[in-house]
């Protein structure tokens, strides 16, 4: 992937910070989202819907990621703690606005709370500044299961610009004219 090349491996304190390998790091990325994205649009609707397309949603989500980290100008990174991946972090920059914009990042369930996600956005704000960022910016949902990405946000140094809602309907079925 173009842009990740320049960085090969990084340390922030005791966490090793190296760029995301889809061959070897897929399934672990896979197992985080399950454990991390609880609040999710896609949670929230199986809980209210149901099973959605016959895969959980953090199947879906997980491909939605991985999908995020594929293309060119993605930034895509995995921490790894113990030999063990334990986060994996993301952003792209856009160099005509020098604006930087945080993507997808998680840390697995057994290592929230120890700085982790913290040595991640410390990581990607030092890239935004190599890579000549004069603004950043981060989306995050505004629901208590992202109250913690919030507030690591708030930590460095991001302001609250607007909140969202993301929304949802069943839609009814289909009858047999509408589907012809």
């Amino acid at each position: 992937m173009k842009g990740t090349q320049a960085v090969s491996v990084c340390r922030v304190d005791d966490i090793a910070i190296r760029p995301f390998n889809a061959r070897g790091d897929s399934d672990a990325l896979r197992k985080i989202v399950a454990e991390a994205f609880g609040g999710g649009i896609g949670s929230l609707m199986k809980k209210e819907f149901g099973s959605i397309g016959g895969r959980s949603w953090g199947e879906w989500l997980g491909d939605d990621i991985l999908a995020y980290f594929e293309p060119e100008g993605a930034r895509s990174f995995v921490a790894i703690k113990d030999h063990q991946i334990v986060g994996f972090c993301s952003y792209r920059v856009d160099h005509a606005r020098k604006c930087g914009q945080v993507g997808y990042n998680a840390v697995s369930r057994n290592h929230q709370g120890r700085g982790i996600g913290s040595a991640m956005m410390q990581f990607v704000m030092d890239q935004f500044q190599q890579e000549g960022m004069i603004f950043a910016t981060v989306l995050v949902a505004d629901n208590v299961e992202h109250a913690p990405a919030q507030r690591i946000y708030e930590k460095f140094g991001f302001q609250r610009f607007t909140g969202y809602h993301e929304m949802a309907q069943r839609l009814p079925s289909p009858t047999r004219a509408d589907s012809v």
